[in-house]
């Protein structure tokens, strides 16, 4: 999850970069009471490194959670 306000900026580059979609989340900063949005985007282990050096290329005031996941699932996949 990247907790942003360049969310476009952030999304289109990591969706490139990876060949996969994100969802984007509506969202209000708990101190600052400011719009924000969270990206959620599901990358391997291996692409980690990556992905944060693209997110701070973009927004070094960017926030970047990681948490493993289990499985995902897609009718679609």
């Amino acid at each position: 999850m990247i907790i942003t306000t360049k969310d476009e900026e952030i999304s289109k580059a990591l969706m490139k970069e990876f060949g996969s979609g994100s969802t984007i989340i509506d969202a209000e900063g708990g101190f600052s009471n400011s719009e924000k949005k969270i990206i959620y985007f599901v990358v391997n282990r291996f692409q980690i490194p990556r992905l944060k050096q693209i997110v701070s290329a973009i927004d070094k005031e960017a926030y970047v959670t990681i948490s493993e996941v289990a499985d995902i699932y897609s009718q679609n996949a």
